[in-house]
């Protein structure tokens, strides 16, 4: 897909994947964060996105054409435009197209694109220029799912209506032309806002008016960013949870006659992917790679149970939204002594032993359900108090917590559900000066928090099990009682936070007088998982 921009540019059907770490729409690349618009991509963002060339008689060069959707290990959707001839009306031969999935530069190729030649193209029995374009390419050989190689997801709910995406920011893609008239090299982004069919057809009446059915939807800011010449085919994605979602493909744009490029100003039209469900759907199992389905763990399975407690308000609100499993740890009578904790088990909730060094946790105080009594503190056997490695704990409760809708544990993370690169959200109690002499504990909410990769980690951490963030939060000018806190992904569509890591240390900057950190360590839950799992489940284990 391609952008034309003022300034430089730039439940679910889900694919039934082989048995390895990972999930339609959840990406595995973890070092970049998303930004808001118009800017390059980093390797491995949109890892469901594939570029389509044409090889070029006579010498069979390569020419990039469209974009499109990886939705399987052999399917890839796109728009029915992309592999038509328009002269003839028929798809083009198999022999003249290729795939490449992975791939960040148009120019270069590097050990994680994965191209592939195409077997069989569908094509929407209803197409005819500007209607019904959507097509299908099935690989000849399926791809391997990598970091860099993962499938979108599809929303099954056919009767989805369209109106729930008005407003919304959608994210599209793409090595299209740029306001230079430049094919870029390198893939770019950027995010549209969905209108309604009256704000479309308003935008132009004579174009819309006849185009515009419950088949499509238009997209655009008309601030100069739009998807171009090259950019049909790709989707438009949106964040559902935690998920990226597949609702749109780039199908066409109004053109400006006198600079021979989109006008900008005009909407551009996208696929409704929900109205083509069934034909999706009847195409992927003509072709479908057999694939074995692996056993959910223990801990999915209650993360499951959980979810069932799940309650929503009107207004949409989860009525669990104020994070009740960040609870609050103290060492008996005194509030002043206290660490943070995570309620993974109406019976068990997941610390540091770092926290256990000077005393014992003695209650547990969850807000709005009042204080339940440690019966027993299980550290990591493993755990070096001197190497601040493999630094967690298991607290059993005297009595288990009665869940309810606003008392929910969080689930786990394990390698097929850890999410690190969307928003991570930190959640505490900490230590909060009134005046000189008193203070207070108070919650704590921060998505400020970078991932820091590679070396970096590896130098200030060094220790394969930690993850490395840097919280930027300009509100976060306190400490005390952080330890234990629990790192999160949200799911807003089902309510559900599932925990990468607990804080297990942080490194303050001795240029700083305030002492402010300049990394937080946390031990990451998907690499003690079989410890977790043995202490609070015991032999109920099952492993992926």
């Amino acid at each position: 897909m391609s952008f034309i921009t003022k300034s430089s540019l730039f439940g679910l059907l889900i694919v039934a994947l082989p048995i390895a770490s990972y999930h339609c729409g959840i990406r595995k690349h973890d070092f970049a964060q998303l930004v808001h618009r118009g800017w390059k991509v980093e390797e491995g963002q949109w890892p469901w996105y594939g570029a389509i060339f044409h090889r070029q008689p006579p010498n069979g060069n390569l020419l990039y054409v469209c974009g499109g959707s990886l939705l399987s290990e052999k399917h890839l959707l796109t728009a029915a435009h992309c592999v038509v001839n328009r002269k003839t009306k028929l798809p083009w031969p198999v022999a003249l197209l290729e795939i490449h999935l992975g791939q960040k530069n148009l120019s270069v190729v590097t050990d994680q694109v994965q191209i592939r030649d195409v077997s069989k193209i569908y094509v929407h029995p209803e197409y005819s220029t500007h209607r019904n374009d959507i097509a299908m390419l099935v690989m000849r050989l399926a791809v391997a799912y990598t970091d860099f190689v993962i499938p979108a997801c599809i929303d099954q709910r056919a009767d989805r209506d369209l109106r729930d995406l008005e407003g919304q920011l959608g994210w599209v893609a793409g090595w299209g032309t740029t306001e230079m008239r430049n094919v870029s090299d390198v893939l770019r982004m950027a995010s549209l806002p969905v209108v309604s069919y009256l704000a479309c057809t308003k935008n132009d009446a004579g174009l819309f008016a006849r185009l515009v059915s419950e088949t499509v939807f238009c997209a655009g800011d008309l601030n100069g960013t739009s998807p171009g010449t090259g950019d049909s085919g790709g989707g438009m994605y949106f964040n559902d949870g935690d998920r990226w979602v597949l609702r749109g493909i780039v199908s066409f744009a109004k053109i400006d006659e006198q600079k021979q490029e989109v006008d900008t100003s005009k909407y551009a039209v996208f696929v409704n992917v929900q109205r083509f469900l069934t034909w999706i759907r009847e195409v992927m199992a003509e072709d479908a790679p057999e694939t074995e389905r692996r056993p959910q763990r223990i801990s999915e399975r209650e993360c499951d149970r959980f979810k069932g407690l799940v309650k929503k308000r009107r207004n949409g609100i989860c009525e669990n939204a104020r994070h009740p499993h960040t609870v609050f740890v103290s060492y008996g009578g005194n509030k002043t002594d206290f660490c943070t904790g995570v309620l993974v088990h109406e019976s068990y909730v997941l610390s540091t032993c770092s926290t256990t060094r000077s005393s014992i946790p003695r209650i547990v105080q969850i807000e709005g359900y009042g204080e339940i009594d440690i019966e027993e503190v299980i550290c990591h056997p493993q755990y070096d108090q001197i190497e601040k490695t493999n630094d967690l704990a298991v607290f059993k409760l005297k009595e288990p917590v009665k869940l309810a809708s606003n008392f929910l544990p969080a689930c786990m993370a394990n390698s097929q559900t850890e999410n690190l690169y969307d928003a991570l959200v930190q959640t505490a109690y900490m230590w909060y000066k009134v005046n000189e002499t008193t203070g207070q504990a108070k919650f704590y909410e921060s998505d400020e928090n970078q991932l820091i990769g590679g070396k970096r980690c590896e130098v200030l951490a060094d220790d394969p099990d930690v993850l490395c963030l840097n919280n930027t939060d300009p509100l976060r000018t306190e400490t005390y009682g952080s330890i234990g806190s629990p790192l999160q992904s949200l799911n807003r569509r089902t309510c559900m936070s599932t925990i990468v890591g607990v804080m297990a240390y942080f490194v303050k900057d001795p240029n700083d007088p305030d002492g402010k950190p300049v990394v937080d360590g946390y031990a990451r839950i998907v690499r003690h998982l079989d410890w977790i799992e043995g202490v609070i489940w015991g032999e109920d284990v099952v492993e992926s």
